[in-house]
């Protein structure tokens, strides 16, 4: 069984890692969904809802006839964009390398397969699957809107890449444009205008004043300039300054204490933008369920599971946002979005066990 296991795993990560299922190729984004739900028709009896919205497709897929399964399970076919070459696996020393292999395709194989032997049973478990096609950029198409549908669980697990440990916490996700006002003027006569540039020069130290950047990982909000633009000519000061900000925030500071916050770093500026895009991951991890997906990993590892928090977000914090203990958990991997992107085959061999064992089959 193993052997076969191991084979078909490494197969349908391979053949799932060749579709360029990128935001820019919406016909790779249905391909790759196409794909999956032709997979899972090839097993009777299982409940498949495809929906779609802005030509982002995703599947939603029960063993039962329900709308709120025990565990749902979830995993993204999308990724982020690559050279040719990285959407063509290799195979070598006991790992797949390639765009999507640890983000998060290997999982997302391990799903499907595991969905097919589930509905092989005589009396198949209480679990429900979602395959979706937007996480790369916000998710609010995919999982977001199967959340809107009501599609509910008692358990969210998001098969993100995790080395087999659990991920409880993650950080919340705005962005934000400040736009400055300036008054334009020439270059050699600034007295007679009013340079946004400067405007914004003086918010930007008031920002790192109220949210210092940290030298090394620290649990704590940030808010990072990643984008700044304006102005028409170089001898004219510019009529406006936007900058874009790219804010991760903790269960501490609530979004509404945070755009407060740049209204008073840039008491000129408009702040536009829908400047929440879901909420955060935050699960207590001595939640029943929990506690059930930890010890089952032991079970299966051999060690404690352990816990802990990360700096970006998941799927998952449209589940932990709606009040329904959500984490991640996920195979083992490195060079998450790089040139160098792997995924460990036998952890995913250990993850289908540990997400055979959780459901109870």
């Amino acid at each position: 069984m193993t052997e076969t296991l191991r084979a078909e795993l490494v197969d349908l990560t391979t053949r799932l890692m060749a579709f360029e299922s990128i935001e820019a190729r919406p016909d790779q984004l249905t391909a790759v969904i196409d794909y999956a739900e032709a997979y899972i028709r090839t097993s009777p009896g299982v409940f498949v809802h495809r929906v779609e919205r802005n030509r982002r497709p995703s599947l939603m897929v029960t063993l039962r006839d329900t709308h709120t399964p025990a565990v749902i399970y979830n995993a993204h076919l999308d990724v982020v964009p690559a050279r040719p070459d990285q959407y063509i696996a290799q195979v070598r020393d006991g790992r797949i390398y390639g765009r999507g292999s640890q983000d998060m395709k290997g999982a997302a194989a391990v799903y499907l397969r595991l969905l097919r032997d589930l509905a092989a049973l005589d009396t198949p478990p209480d679990v429900g699957f979602q395959f979706v096609s937007d996480e790369e950029i916000g998710g609010l198409d995919g999982t977001g809107l199967l959340l809107e549908q009501g599609w509910r669980c008692g358990l969210f697990v998001a098969g993100e890449p995790t080395d087999l440990q659990i991920c409880y916490a993650q950080k919340g996700i705005m962005r934000v444009d400040i736009v400055v006002p300036g008054r334009p003027a020439h270059g050699s006569r600034p007295w007679e205008g009013r340079n946004a540039i400067a405007t914004l020069r003086d918010g930007l130290i008031a920002l790192e004043q109220r949210f210092p950047t940290p030298d090394e990982p620290a649990w704590m909000t940030t808010v990072v300039p990643t984008i700044v633009s304006g102005g028409t000519a170089e001898n004219r000061l510019p009529e406006e300054v936007r900058l874009r900000l790219d804010i991760r925030f903790i269960a501490e500071d609530s979004p509404t204490m945070i755009i407060a916050a740049l209204h008073d770093c840039f008491p000129q500026a408009a702040i536009i933008g829908d400047p929440i895009e879901g909420g955060l991951l935050n699960t207590d991890i001595h939640n029943p369920a929990v506690q059930q997906l930890a010890t089952t990993v032991a079970d299966v590892t051999g060690t404690p599971a352990g816990f802990y928090r990360e700096h970006y977000g998941s799927d998952a914090r449209f589940y932990s946002d709606a009040g329904i203990p959500s984490v991640c958990c996920g195979p083992t991997g490195a060079g998450l979005h790089s040139d160098e992107e792997w995924v460990d085959i036998a952890s995913l061999v250990q993850f289908y066990a540990i997400s055979r064992r959780l459901v109870g089959a």
